[in-house]
């Protein structure tokens, strides 16, 4: 069962890498904004030199790094315990008790219905390839199923985050791995700011 404990542990770690690597997606993003805001309120100038910029461009950018951070950020959280939960019912329990509603919630809620969702997101996306899909806009960004691409990968990462929790879960559970080595970290959580 300590195998288990390893495999959870390592699909956490690949999880937690993309996170921290996608989180550089914020530093482009706040160039981005800041840029679009400032060449905003100094539009006036730019034009009475004969330059405009593609505002539109820079707006759907911002928000599709946005996107970006969000999907690729999703799975980690999951296994870190920093995703939205109703606690009010597991917040007196042991670690036990609290162990036996995660391994119903996933087994019976998250998991089926996670995995429904990436498999035919599958389908979302090759759609908007098929169609080249683009922007709304006529002067908006290209290559769409790019974005959505990296969103369904996002629902994946979520599955295998799923998949991290319930192992530890199984091991804590059945196979008498000590709460120390399983670390657990499911119920009512308390963060120091």
């Amino acid at each position: 069962m300590k195998s288990l404990v390893s495999i959870a542990e390592a699909i956490r770690r690949a999880l937690e890498r993309i996170a921290v690597l996608s989180g550089w997606l914020l530093v482009i993003m706040a160039t981005v904004t800041t840029f679009d805001v400032v060449a905003r309120k100094g539009d006036f100038l730019l034009r009475d030199i004969g330059i405009t910029l593609p505002y539109t461009k820079l707006q759907e950018l911002e928000w599709h790094f946005h996107a970006c951070v969000f999907s690729l950020w999703m799975g980690f959280c999951y296994t870190i315990n920093a995703h939205p939960r109703v606690d009010s019912f597991t917040e007196h329990l042991s670690l036990r008790r609290k162990a036996w509603v995660e391994l119903a919630g996933c087994l019976l809620f998250a998991l089926p219905y996670m995995a429904l969702v990436a498999w035919y997101s599958i389908d979302f996306v090759v759609a908007s390839w098929k169609l080249n899909e683009i922007s709304d806009s006529p002067v908006g960004l290209t290559h769409r199923w790019v974005l959505k691409g990296i969103y369904v990968a996002g629902l994946w990462m979520v599955v295998a985050g799923i998949l991290s929790v319930l192992l530890r879960v199984i091991a804590f559970l059945f196979g008498g791995v000590p709460e120390e080595e399983v670390e657990l970290q499911i119920g009512h959580t308390v963060s120091e700011v």
